[in-house]
């Protein structure tokens, strides 16, 4: 099984064909984001099929913690995807 890889902001215009999910309430996303598409947290588990074709997922949230958790969650139900995590958050 594919490891999940800690990055930092600066490393994600450097992953090829990758998408940014971000795990926080659809507010918080509309107040500030950096990209990608919104999925909360409580709906990745039945808005899996959305993200499953992709290649390389870049997992993140404001400071880092829910984004952990959920990279963890995805790393398990999607074992074929390379995994990334914004170990600071989009706010570090």
């Amino acid at each position: 099984m594919k490891e999940i890889i800690e990055i930092g902001l600066s490393e994600i215009q450097k992953i090829p064909n990758s998408i940014i999910i971000d795990i926080r309430e659809k507010e918080e996303y509309l107040e500030q984001n950096i990209g990608g598409i919104n999925i909360p947290a409580h709906e990745i588990t039945t808005r899996l099929i959305e993200i499953s074709n992709k290649e390389n997922l870049i997992i993140v949230c404001s400071n880092g913690l829910r984004s952990s958790i959920m990279a963890r969650v995805i790393h398990k139900k999607i074992p074929t995807a390379n995994v990334y995590h914004l170990s600071e958050g989009i706010f570090q």
